[in-house]
Protein backbone atom coordinates (compact mmCIF):
# COMPACT_ATOMS: atom_id res chain seq x y z
CA UNK A 1 0.00 0.00 0.00
CA UNK A 2 1.06 3.57 -0.56
CA UNK A 3 0.17 6.78 1.24
CA UNK A 4 -2.99 7.48 -0.74
CA UNK A 5 -5.60 6.07 1.62
CA UNK A 6 -4.88 2.43 0.92
CA UNK A 7 -4.57 2.62 -2.85
CA UNK A 8 -2.56 -0.20 -4.34
CA UNK A 9 0.03 0.71 -6.94
CA UNK A 10 0.35 -1.86 -9.70
CA UNK A 11 3.34 -1.94 -12.03
CA UNK A 12 2.84 -3.15 -15.59
CA UNK A 13 6.05 -5.05 -16.25
CA UNK A 14 5.03 -7.06 -19.32
CA UNK A 15 4.28 -5.15 -22.52
CA UNK A 16 3.89 -1.82 -20.73
CA UNK A 17 1.83 0.96 -22.32
CA UNK A 18 4.66 2.24 -24.47
CA UNK A 19 4.40 5.91 -25.29
CA UNK A 20 7.96 7.02 -25.88
CA UNK A 21 7.62 6.76 -29.64
CA UNK A 22 4.96 9.44 -29.56
CA UNK A 23 7.09 11.62 -27.35
CA UNK A 24 9.82 11.47 -29.93
CA UNK A 25 7.36 12.08 -32.69
CA UNK A 26 5.98 15.26 -31.20
CA UNK A 27 9.43 16.64 -30.48
CA UNK A 28 10.43 15.72 -34.01
CA UNK A 29 7.45 17.47 -35.51
CA UNK A 30 8.51 20.60 -33.68
CA UNK A 31 12.27 20.45 -33.94
CA UNK A 32 13.21 18.41 -37.01
CA UNK A 33 15.07 15.99 -34.77
CA UNK A 34 14.08 14.71 -31.34
CA UNK A 35 15.62 11.37 -30.52
CA UNK A 36 16.15 10.30 -26.94
CA UNK A 37 18.89 7.69 -26.90
CA UNK A 38 21.47 9.94 -25.31
CA UNK A 39 18.96 11.40 -22.84
CA UNK A 40 17.77 8.04 -21.60
CA UNK A 41 21.18 6.42 -21.25
CA UNK A 42 23.48 9.22 -20.11
CA UNK A 43 24.83 9.54 -16.57
CA UNK A 44 22.68 12.12 -14.72
CA UNK A 45 25.47 14.60 -14.01
CA UNK A 46 27.66 13.99 -17.06
CA UNK A 47 28.41 17.19 -18.98
CA UNK A 48 27.07 17.30 -22.49
CA UNK A 49 29.68 16.71 -25.15
CA UNK A 50 29.89 19.55 -27.66
CA UNK A 51 28.31 19.01 -31.04
CA UNK A 52 30.79 18.08 -33.77
CA UNK A 53 32.09 21.18 -35.47
CA UNK A 54 30.97 21.23 -39.07
CA UNK A 55 30.66 23.97 -41.61
CA UNK A 56 26.96 24.25 -42.34
CA UNK A 57 26.34 25.05 -46.00
CA UNK A 58 24.38 28.18 -46.82
CA UNK A 59 21.81 26.26 -48.85
CA UNK A 60 21.20 22.60 -49.65
CA UNK A 61 18.27 22.78 -52.05
CA UNK A 62 20.04 22.27 -55.35
CA UNK A 63 16.95 21.64 -57.43
CA UNK A 64 14.61 18.68 -57.99
CA UNK A 65 16.81 17.07 -60.63
CA UNK A 66 19.94 16.84 -58.52
CA UNK A 67 20.70 14.13 -55.94
CA UNK A 68 19.78 14.84 -52.34
CA UNK A 69 22.70 16.21 -50.33
CA UNK A 70 24.41 13.71 -48.03
CA UNK A 71 22.71 13.27 -44.65
CA UNK A 72 25.80 14.62 -42.92
CA UNK A 73 25.46 17.94 -44.77
CA UNK A 74 21.79 18.23 -43.86
CA UNK A 75 22.57 17.35 -40.24
CA UNK A 76 25.25 20.05 -40.13
CA UNK A 77 22.79 22.64 -41.41
CA UNK A 78 20.07 21.65 -38.95
CA UNK A 79 22.45 21.63 -35.99
CA UNK A 80 23.78 25.03 -36.96
CA UNK A 81 20.34 26.57 -37.39
CA UNK A 82 18.69 24.93 -34.37
CA UNK A 83 21.50 25.22 -31.83
CA UNK A 84 19.82 28.24 -30.25
CA UNK A 85 16.26 26.88 -30.31
CA UNK A 86 16.37 25.87 -26.65
CA UNK A 87 18.68 26.38 -23.69
CA UNK A 88 17.69 23.00 -22.28
CA UNK A 89 20.51 20.49 -22.18
CA UNK A 90 18.39 17.64 -23.53
CA UNK A 91 17.73 19.47 -26.77
CA UNK A 92 21.44 19.47 -27.55
CA UNK A 93 21.44 15.72 -26.98
CA UNK A 94 18.64 15.30 -29.52
CA UNK A 95 20.56 17.25 -32.13
CA UNK A 96 23.51 14.87 -31.91
CA UNK A 97 21.50 12.13 -33.61
CA UNK A 98 22.13 11.34 -37.26
CA UNK A 99 19.93 11.71 -40.35
CA UNK A 100 17.70 14.29 -38.69
CA UNK A 101 15.64 15.37 -41.68
CA UNK A 102 14.77 11.86 -42.87
CA UNK A 103 13.82 10.91 -39.31
CA UNK A 104 11.70 14.07 -39.11
CA UNK A 105 9.83 13.19 -42.30
CA UNK A 106 9.21 9.63 -41.14
CA UNK A 107 7.77 10.56 -37.77
CA UNK A 108 5.59 13.31 -39.23
CA UNK A 109 4.16 10.79 -41.70
CA UNK A 110 3.48 8.33 -38.91
CA UNK A 111 1.78 10.96 -36.79
CA UNK A 112 -0.38 12.17 -39.66
CA UNK A 113 -1.73 8.66 -40.14
CA UNK A 114 -2.24 8.10 -36.42
CA UNK A 115 0.46 5.46 -36.23
CA UNK A 116 3.18 5.09 -33.64
CA UNK A 117 6.71 5.87 -34.85
CA UNK A 118 8.00 2.75 -33.09
CA UNK A 119 9.75 1.52 -36.24
CA UNK A 120 11.70 4.78 -36.43
CA UNK A 121 12.73 4.86 -32.77
CA UNK A 122 12.40 1.22 -31.79
CA UNK A 123 15.59 1.28 -29.73
CA UNK A 124 13.94 3.48 -27.11
CA UNK A 125 12.45 2.28 -23.84
CA UNK A 126 10.38 4.05 -21.18
CA UNK A 127 12.20 5.52 -18.21
CA UNK A 128 10.56 3.93 -15.19
CA UNK A 129 7.47 1.78 -14.94
CA UNK A 130 3.94 2.55 -16.00
CA UNK A 131 1.99 2.62 -12.75
CA UNK A 132 -1.66 2.43 -11.82
CA UNK A 133 -3.53 2.72 -8.54
CA UNK A 134 -6.51 0.57 -7.68
CA UNK A 135 -9.17 1.76 -5.26
CA UNK A 136 -12.66 0.38 -4.63
CA UNK A 137 -12.45 -1.89 -7.63
CA UNK A 138 -11.46 0.79 -10.15
CA UNK A 139 -8.02 1.25 -11.69
CA UNK A 140 -6.61 4.64 -12.64
CA UNK A 141 -3.31 5.82 -14.08
CA UNK A 142 -1.11 6.90 -11.18
CA UNK A 143 -0.18 10.57 -11.34
CA UNK A 144 3.48 9.72 -10.81
CA UNK A 145 3.47 7.94 -14.18
CA UNK A 146 3.10 11.29 -15.93
CA UNK A 147 6.34 12.56 -14.39
CA UNK A 148 8.27 10.25 -16.73
CA UNK A 149 7.47 12.73 -19.50
CA UNK A 150 8.18 15.97 -17.64
CA UNK A 151 11.52 16.49 -19.39
CA UNK A 152 9.81 16.20 -22.76
CA UNK A 153 7.15 18.74 -21.87
CA UNK A 154 9.74 21.11 -20.43
CA UNK A 155 12.01 20.98 -23.47
CA UNK A 156 9.22 21.22 -26.04
CA UNK A 157 7.72 24.13 -24.12
CA UNK A 158 11.07 25.94 -24.20
CA UNK A 159 11.55 25.75 -27.98
CA UNK A 160 11.81 28.96 -30.00
CA UNK A 161 8.94 28.47 -32.44
CA UNK A 162 10.11 31.25 -34.76
CA UNK A 163 13.50 29.61 -35.16
CA UNK A 164 11.88 26.22 -35.73
CA UNK A 165 9.65 27.59 -38.46
CA UNK A 166 12.48 29.51 -40.15
CA UNK A 167 14.61 26.36 -40.18
CA UNK A 168 11.78 24.25 -41.51
CA UNK A 169 11.16 26.71 -44.31
CA UNK A 170 14.82 26.45 -45.27
CA UNK A 171 14.68 22.67 -45.68
CA UNK A 172 11.04 22.12 -46.62
CA UNK A 173 11.78 21.34 -50.28
CA UNK A 174 14.26 18.68 -49.20
CA UNK A 175 11.66 17.32 -46.78
CA UNK A 176 9.17 17.19 -49.65
CA UNK A 177 11.58 15.20 -51.80
CA UNK A 178 12.19 12.69 -49.01
CA UNK A 179 8.45 12.47 -48.37
CA UNK A 180 7.76 11.71 -52.04
CA UNK A 181 10.00 8.64 -51.91
CA UNK A 182 7.24 6.73 -50.09
CA UNK A 183 4.17 8.99 -50.11
CA UNK A 184 0.95 8.01 -51.89
CA UNK A 185 0.19 9.89 -55.11
CA UNK A 186 -1.07 13.41 -54.55
CA UNK A 187 0.28 13.66 -51.00
CA UNK A 188 2.42 16.66 -50.08
CA UNK A 189 4.60 16.99 -47.04
CA UNK A 190 3.00 20.32 -46.11
CA UNK A 191 -0.45 18.71 -45.93
CA UNK A 192 0.99 15.74 -44.04
CA UNK A 193 2.56 18.06 -41.49
CA UNK A 194 -0.79 19.82 -41.03
CA UNK A 195 -2.51 16.48 -40.41
CA UNK A 196 0.16 15.61 -37.86
CA UNK A 197 -0.55 18.86 -36.03
CA UNK A 198 -4.27 18.11 -36.11
CA UNK A 199 -3.62 14.71 -34.52
CA UNK A 200 -1.77 16.36 -31.64
CA UNK A 201 -4.35 19.08 -31.07
CA UNK A 202 -7.28 16.63 -31.10
CA UNK A 203 -6.04 14.81 -27.98
CA UNK A 204 -8.26 15.70 -24.98
CA UNK A 205 -6.56 17.19 -21.92
CA UNK A 206 -7.84 15.26 -18.91
CA UNK A 207 -7.23 16.72 -15.47
CA UNK A 208 -9.41 14.14 -13.72
CA UNK A 209 -8.44 10.55 -12.98
CA UNK A 210 -8.14 8.38 -16.08
CA UNK A 211 -9.56 4.90 -15.65
CA UNK A 212 -7.92 1.93 -17.34
CA UNK A 213 -8.63 -1.79 -17.49
CA UNK A 214 -6.25 -4.72 -17.72
CA UNK A 215 -6.39 -6.53 -21.04
CA UNK A 216 -3.87 -9.32 -21.18
CA UNK A 217 -0.41 -7.84 -20.65
CA UNK A 218 -1.64 -4.32 -21.39
CA UNK A 219 -3.93 -1.70 -19.97
CA UNK A 220 -6.60 -0.12 -22.15
CA UNK A 221 -8.75 2.93 -21.51
CA UNK A 222 -12.06 2.18 -19.84
CA UNK A 223 -13.74 5.04 -21.73
CA UNK A 224 -14.55 3.77 -25.27
CA UNK A 225 -14.03 7.29 -26.67
CA UNK A 226 -10.47 7.37 -25.36
CA UNK A 227 -9.73 3.84 -26.48
CA UNK A 228 -10.97 4.82 -29.96
CA UNK A 229 -8.23 7.44 -30.31
CA UNK A 230 -5.41 6.62 -32.67
CA UNK A 231 -2.35 4.86 -31.22
CA UNK A 232 -0.41 8.10 -31.59
CA UNK A 233 -3.04 10.09 -29.72
CA UNK A 234 -3.33 7.55 -26.92
CA UNK A 235 0.39 7.74 -26.31
CA UNK A 236 0.21 11.51 -26.07
CA UNK A 237 -2.66 11.20 -23.62
CA UNK A 238 -0.46 9.05 -21.38
CA UNK A 239 1.97 11.93 -20.97
CA UNK A 240 -0.45 13.65 -18.58
CA UNK A 241 -2.36 16.92 -18.80
CA UNK A 242 0.47 19.33 -17.89
CA UNK A 243 2.88 17.95 -20.47
CA UNK A 244 0.17 17.66 -23.10
CA UNK A 245 -0.74 21.33 -22.63
CA UNK A 246 2.88 22.35 -23.18
CA UNK A 247 3.13 20.29 -26.35
CA UNK A 248 -0.21 21.40 -27.76
CA UNK A 249 0.64 25.02 -26.99
CA UNK A 250 3.88 24.77 -28.93
CA UNK A 251 2.15 23.04 -31.83
CA UNK A 252 -0.36 25.91 -31.99
CA UNK A 253 2.48 28.45 -32.02
CA UNK A 254 4.32 26.65 -34.80
CA UNK A 255 1.18 26.06 -36.86
CA UNK A 256 0.16 29.71 -36.58
CA UNK A 257 3.58 30.94 -37.68
CA UNK A 258 3.70 28.51 -40.58
CA UNK A 259 0.33 29.80 -41.74
CA UNK A 260 1.46 33.42 -41.36
CA UNK A 261 4.56 32.78 -43.47
CA UNK A 262 2.54 30.95 -46.11
CA UNK A 263 0.20 33.92 -46.44
CA UNK A 264 2.98 36.40 -47.09
CA UNK A 265 3.24 37.68 -50.68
Amino acid sequence: MDGNGGDVVGKLERGALWGWGLVILVAAVLAGAGVWHGLLHRAPDAPAAPLPVAQAPRALDRGPDTPLPPAAEIDALLRSRLAGASSQREFGVWLREADLLRRFVAVVSNMASGESPRAVVGFLAPSGDFQVRTHEGRTHIAKRTYARYDAVGRVVGSLDSTLLVDTYREVRRLAERIHQESAPPGSSFESTLQRAFEQVLAVPVLDSDVEVMAKGALYVYADPALEALTPAQKHLLRMGPANLRLIQGKVREVSQKLNQQASRP
